[in-house]
């Protein structure tokens, strides 16, 4: 009975190890993909004349929202 279940539990960890790494396998190849594409795009606007990479400081603009005069507005009151 106890080499029935060593064999038993062998086989099911075989199994469940086949279906969790085949599983795994999928989301790796997607993460791995999404990964390279995010590095090879670039946006034009952050190359120079020459195409080469600019490394100066960034700037953003922020719009300004009707909701940050609402938030301003109840931390005044507390």
């Amino acid at each position: 009975m106890l080499i029935a279940l060593v064999v038993l539990g062998t086989l099911g960890a075989f199994i469940l190890g086949i279906t969790v790494s085949w599983l795994a396998k999928g989301y790796v190849e997607d993460y791995i993909e999404n990964a390279a594409y995010a590095k090879s795009v670039t946006h034009p606007e952050m190359f120079d004349e020459e195409g080469n990479m600019m490394h100066d400081e960034l700037l953003y603009v922020r719009p300004h929202s009707p909701w940050d005069d609402i938030l301003d507005a109840e931390d005044e009151e507390d």
